[in-house]
């Protein structure tokens, strides 16, 4: 037990506990992540490990990178310069994910392509398999569907009256005069796969839906959708990983444990104590119980108590007041 003098000064840390194209498939990605370590001051749903004193400055502990190195973070819960808070998780503001720094943290929204920054703006990275960026904006993403005969394998490359249909060619497309076993279906001028087709799914012009942060399927004539990187299936939607509102697999509301905000990391639902508060009892039902300015208990940090007769102010101990005089 630390001793302390009537004319001792501590110095203590407040802790916060904190393109699918109509016979090509697109890149799809995977809908969940894990086996990242969980953020230093997060509290795991059942909790952890019992707090330690890390010898940290408070603004040196709050959330982590999606890495798990440490973010330095402001008072008030901002976060550090070059990233934004999204979600109760600070991310970086060229991340495609969040919109590159849109305030409002939506994704980037370049359709049949996967997104890049570029300063605060969305632009392409890729296009999918089978669309291209034609007129070169980025608002409408790869919008030349390479399987039309309009622009069959390439852009503005159109199929002439000798060869009017536009059919799959091994990883392209090719103007020909009729279709080939692989796709089938005519559906205009397109040469099809009913079977993997997302604009012709099961027959022609029945096109599969998707909803928003995910692609169209279309596998064995029925359609379906997978959602991007950074998102999970949650009933027909695509909901972030980091969603309070739709935590992991099952899509759990994460609870709001007293004197904390809760938190979806690794796919699980966590809590950020709130300034000045700690989750010393690690039971996270009753969240992050202990006041640090004023419990003898836990006076500044967990487990540091207060000698007998002294009491807890500011988060630091502080011995009895002196007898009046005459006292014994």
């Amino acid at each position: 037990m630390t001793r302390f003098g009537t004319a001792s000064v501590v110095a203590l840390i407040l802790v916060g506990c904190n393109a699918i194209l109509d016979n090509t498939p697109g890149t799809l990605t995977t809908t969940d992540d894990a086996g990242t370590e969980p953020e230093p001051g997060s509290n795991p749903l059942p909790s952890g490990n019992p707090e330690v004193d890390t010898g940290a400055p408070p603004s040196q502990i709050g959330s982590t990178t999606d890495a798990g190195a440490p973010i330095p973070q402001k008072d008030g819960g901002g976060c550090e310069v070059g990233r934004m808070l999204c979600n109760n998780v600070c991310v970086a503001l060229n991340d495609p994910l969040y919109g590159c720094g849109d305030p409002t943290c939506k994704p980037c929204a370049v359709g049949h392509a996967s997104a890049a920054c570029q300063g605060r703006l969305c632009v392409v990275n890729q296009c999918d398999p089978g669309f291209a960026d034609c007129n070169k904006l980025p608002q409408d993403g790869c919008e030349g569907d390479l399987s039309k005969a309009t622009s069959c394998g390439a852009c503005n490359a159109v199929c002439p009256p000798t060869s009017p249909v536009c059919s799959p060619s091994g990883t392209t497309f090719a103007c020909m005069t009729g279709c080939a076993p692989a796709a089938p279906l005519l559906c205009g001028t397109e040469c099809v796969d009913p079977q993997t087709s997302v604009n012709h799914c099961g027959a022609c012009n029945h096109t599969c839906p998707a909803p928003p942060n995910g692609t169209a399927t279309c596998a064995g004539g029925a359609c379906g959708f997978t959602c991007q990187m950074g998102y999970h299936a949650c009933g027909g939607t695509c909901a972030a990983n980091t969603d309070v509102a739709a935590c992991g697999a099952a899509c759990t509301a994460c609870p709001a444990p007293p004197n904390a905000t809760p938190e979806c990391m690794n796919n699980a639902c966590t809590f950020q104590c709130a300034a000045g508060f700690a989750d010393c009892n690690m039971n996270p039902a009753d969240g992050c119980e202990s006041p640090l300015a004023s419990d003898p208990a836990n006076c500044g940090l967990c487990g540091r108590a207060c000698p007998m007769g002294y009491t807890c102010k500011a988060s630091v101990c502080t011995p009895p007041p002196p007898p009046p005089d005459g006292g014994p």
